[in-house]
């Protein structure tokens, strides 16, 4: 094993002007360090020796074929910990496995008409009401609440989703400052009043819905109702507990509204901007729907817009890395050497903007995934979902709403950026999203009704 480690910059502080760039502007500074050191790179984080990792071979080196020789980088954890609970994205080892062997028929395709289903009656309460200039964001992140909260709590939350909307903003705004402090802020450290409601916002809701499902023991075909009744059939035979229950319930909620929104508002304005990318996209929701809304069963012909949906995640992916790696022992990764303790991270952000797997990286062009095209994106250069024994459990769940809200849209409306709004720059927070917000002007089609 080589004892040399890759290029990086050189920081007398122990990395604290570097923590400050990266602070500042993460998608910038990661790519900037790509551009400058190549495709590996190493920096000193205060006590922390960080390795970050830009080629697909190491990505599914790291993700995949060396898996179990890492383990989360435990700080951000904490972080999330603090409302998210010990649920399947909090926890590894063996309540990881346990986790996942009981939430996994959750995602079992038998499943998937009916959440289908629930996603589009959703779409139709929201956008029958819209039309004209429209805060797209917004429109985004209520919709897909609305389809979380059916999907996962079988219910319309009426009041308790404004509430929820702004719990959403409180804990981002809350997690990303923390993930870059050395030590969690406690509760009863002063200014942490938003943070406190938050959580005890969150919680209260999510323990009501649960005692009630728990009371009335009714299977409505949602996630929730799955979760109450799985039980652990390759271990002791278990089911979850309510405690249990509820962390899951959180993370699920949490992690999969706020990046199938960020993961929509991106799919509208590629549509808005692009208007021949659009109207291919739309003559094929025509073709293939005939007037009506999507089933689960027309998703496999939308060919063209699932492949929008797949461009507009590799070109503004949501998340702009997977949860960085801690090296369980000495391993090795590109040929570099990784001490045990060694951070290590990848970031889909930069590689999928690479020229050597996506040519013309900045072009929107939803054709390199088409047949004969697709088969030429290395493996490991892809990863919006992330990749390995740690791939996201909802990413079919999550595909089959970004394609169904994506043709139910298009259906509909025709795209058009509002006046005044621009390119959008994009901010990398909990989840990508376009500093400023997104407006756009929605038209209704003569053919979408």
């Amino acid at each position: 094993m080589t004892a040399a480690r890759p290029p990086g910059p050189r920081d007398r502080l122990l990395g604290l002007r570097l923590v400050g760039r990266v602070k500042a502007d993460p998608l910038a500074f990661y790519t900037g360090m790509h551009r400058e050191y190549g495709d590996a790179v190493y920096m000193r984080f205060g006590p922390y020796r960080d390795f970050t990792f830009f080629h697909p071979d190491a990505v599914r080196e790291i993700l995949v074929e060396k898996a179990r020789q890492f383990g989360r980088f435990q700080h951000p954890i904490r972080v999330l910990r603090q409302w998210n609970g010990d649920g399947l994205l909090m926890t590894d080892g063996e309540l990881w496995l346990r986790h996942r062997r009981i939430i996994q028929p959750a995602f079992h395709p038998s499943r998937f008409p009916g959440y289908a289903g629930l996603m589009a009656a959703a779409a139709r309460d929201h956008l029958d009401r819209l039309a004209g200039e429209v805060e797209f964001e917004r429109e985004m992140t209520d919709l897909t609440m609305d389809v979380a909260t059916r999907t996962l709590f079988g219910v319309d939350l009426g009041a308790d989703r404004a509430d929820l909307a702004r719990v959403m903003k409180v804990l981002n705004a809350v997690a990303m400052k923390e993930f870059t402090t050395p030590f969690l802020v406690p509760r009863w450290w002063p200014g942490q009043g938003e943070k406190k409601w938050a959580i005890r916002t969150l919680d209260g809701v999510v323990r009501r819905i649960i005692r009630d499902r728990r009371a009335s023991g009714e299977d409505r075909g949602d996630l929730l109702s799955m979760l109450l009744r799985a039980t652990d059939e390759e271990g002791d035979g278990k089911g979850l507990t309510d405690e249990q229950a509820r962390d899951n319930t959180v993370g699920l909620f949490l992690a999969g509204h706020d990046t199938a929104a960020a993961g929509m508002l991106w799919v509208g304005w590629f549509l808005a901007s692009l208007p021949e990318v659009a109207a291919r996209a739309a003559a094929e929701v025509d073709e293939v729907l005939a007037g009506r809304d999507p089933t689960f069963a027309d998703l496999p012909q939308l060919k063209y817009v699932e492949r929008v949906v797949k461009e507009a995640l590799r070109h503004r992916t949501p998340t702009i890395g997977v949860f960085g790696r801690q090296a369980l022992q000495n391993v090795e990764v590109g040929g570099w050497a990784i001490p045990k303790g060694g951070l290590v991270r990848v970031f889909s952000w930069v590689t999928q903007h690479d020229p050597r797997w996506f040519p013309d990286p900045e072009k929107f062009d939803p054709d390199r995934f088409a047949p004969g095209r697709a088969e030429a994106i290395p493996p490991g250069a892809y990863f919006p979902f992330g990749m390995g024994p740690r791939v996201c459990i909802g990413n079919t769940f999550a595909m089959t709403e970004l394609v169904l809200l994506t043709a139910m849209l298009l259906r509909r409306f025709t795209f058009a950026p509002a006046p005044g709004q621009g390119e959008p720059v994009p901010v990398a927070g909990m989840s990508l999203r376009p500093a400023g917000g997104l407006r756009l002007v929605l038209g209704l089609r003569k053919s979408g009704h």
